[in-house]
């Protein structure tokens, strides 16, 4: 089985009011819910149970296959709020995609699955996931793709190639390291070369399954309204098999979709940028940017539905952060008339973390939004869900630097000030140095339907340093504390740094 989405951990993974000058010693929510129900008295012994079954939705077919837990490291914690002790009750994974804990006490668990913890009082978890493509292999060798073809249309600066497979759910941006690119004004490609093992979901192709090799040319236009953008134009379509490892060569024509769309937003930049000082006082904004594409409805469900080719439309025309209303912007549809039409619009911003005089670390985050592309189409585009406030490491303000936190700290936050918040997510990354720069190793991930975390044993060490990013997310009608990997259409996501922090 290829490398499914619980294995690699990804997430997709998307108005209001800046918060500067915010007073970080500001006091939770009177009605924020803690984790801090005693654990003491426990009437009930239970087993913790939990099944991981993946579908892969592809053109050929929808395949389900239980996800392999056996090598999971499986523990359930509870937490005594008198002690502020955790106590552990080791579990189990199976091949069968299975995990069991039996004689664990009621109450709040903390249940660890590798480096991920699900806070939840719930006992039965499903870590299934839907992915899109049928179950494949992905290259970890060199494997590159050389392609002639003809029939471009004359190629213009702010041309992109997107490569994708609709079977096996394989896509990836032909971006600066292929070589062959087309001069401004050619009709053709001879030898455009590029490694596939680079592509973002690069499943080995295999046409004896059905699999297809398409190329799109996304064409630099101008909406009814004068806002560029680019569209799907033409599609190179070829029967290809690879072998990891091996160079083959595509060959063949560039046609124009028969079906063509438009597509049209208010896009209320401004809202985005206005929670740039939530994210953090020292965010610096990066990117706006809104993606239109169509998959099947089974992806509505999916970790990384959206994000991703192949493209129909992607909307990215300045760097500017005021309001677009974009008119029409055209484009040809080569996917299934079936096929649910999404969209994601996403402000990207950044902050630097250094450990002494290394080379600052330059961390990512967003603020984004999924929704049915009709939902776009019909009311202004802007954030659904915005970034927490307040948020506190033990009971000291999160964005300031922090030392002596200790080694078992909590994380707390109050509210979003936009949209309801139906979970929250809790990455912990661990700062170091290699060859003079500073690194970045996630070393755990909190999921919770509260407004505080505690952090278990093991993941904060004496003598590191580590900051927090905090997710907010609205996502109805699914809970991200015992089902971490499924997800359903509208959702939102807002992310907040801290500063760093130390025991």
């Amino acid at each position: 089985m290829r490398k499914s989405l619980i294995f690699l951990g990804l997430f997709m993974g998307t108005a209001g009011v800046g918060c500067a000058g915010l007073d970080e010693t500001e006091a939770l929510d009177s009605s924020v819910p803690a984790d801090e129900t005693s654990q003491v008295t426990r009437a009930l012994i239970t087993t913790v149970t939990g099944t991981s079954q993946v579908t892969f939705v592809a053109t050929s077919g929808n395949e389900t296959k239980p996800y392999d837990q056996s090598a999971t490291s499986v523990v359930a914690y509870t937490r005594d709020s008198t002690t502020e002790e955790f106590t552990a009750y080791p579990g189990t994974g199976s091949v069968d995609g299975t995990i069991s804990v039996p004689n664990v006490p009621s109450g709040r668990i903390y249940l660890k699955l590798g480096s991920r913890y699900l806070v939840s009082t719930g006992r039965s978890f499903d870590l299934g996931s839907t992915e899109w493509g049928r179950d494949g292999t992905f290259p970890s060798l060199s494997t590159p793709v050389t392609v002639s073809a003809t029939g471009l249309s004359a190629w213009q600066s702010g041309d992109y190639l997107d490569m994708y497979s609709l079977n096996p759910g394989a896509f990836g941006y032909i971006n600066g390291s292929a070589t062959g690119f087309p001069l401004a004004g050619a009709t053709s490609l001879s030898g455009l070369s590029f490694d596939y093992a680079d592509m973002l979901n690069p499943v080995l192709l295999d046409s004896s399954r059905g699999d297809v090799f398409s190329l799109a040319q996304m064409r630099l236009q101008t909406s009814t309204n004068g806002v560029p953008f680019r569209a799907m134009h033409k599609v190179l379509d070829a029967s290809v098999t690879q072998v990891e490892g091996q160079s083959v060569t595509v060959s063949g024509t560039f046609t124009q979709p028969a079906a063509t769309g438009t597509f049209a937003v208010d896009w209320r930049r401004s809202a985005f940028e206005a929670m740039r000082a939530q994210v953090n006082p020292d965010a610096v904004s990066t990117y706006n940017e809104i993606w239109m594409s169509a998959r099947p409805a089974a992806l509505g469900s999916a970790l990384a539905s959206i994000s991703g080719p192949p493209l129909l439309v992607k909307l990215n025309p300045d760097a500017q952060r005021t309001d677009i209303l974009t008119g029409n912007m055209a484009y040809n549809n080569p996917l299934p008339a079936t096929w649910q039409k999404v969209a994601l619009a996403a402000a990207g911003f950044t902050k630097n973390y250094a450990l002494g005089t290394a080379t600052p670390y330059t961390m990512s985050v967003d603020i984004r939004m999924d929704q049915e592309a009709t939902a776009f189409a019909a009311a202004p585009v802007q954030p659904i869900i915005g970034p927490v406030q307040a948020p506190l490491v033990n009971t000291r303000g999160a964005f300031q630097n922090l030392t002596g936190v200790g080694t078992n700290a909590s994380l707390r936050w109050s509210k979003p000030l936009v949209g309801t918040a139906t979970n929250y997510i809790v990455n912990i990354y661990r700062l170091g140095v290699s060859n003079g720069g500073t690194t970045v190793t996630r070393v755990a991930t909190l999921h919770t339907d509260l407004q505080s975390v505690y952090l278990p044993p093991g993941v904060l060490q004496a003598g590191q340093t580590y900051f927090a990013e905090i997710q907010s997310w609205y996502q109805p009608g699914s809970d991200l504390a015992t089902s971490p990997f499924k997800r359903s259409l509208p959702r939102g996501r807002a992310s907040v740094l801290t500063g760093m922090f130390s025991p």
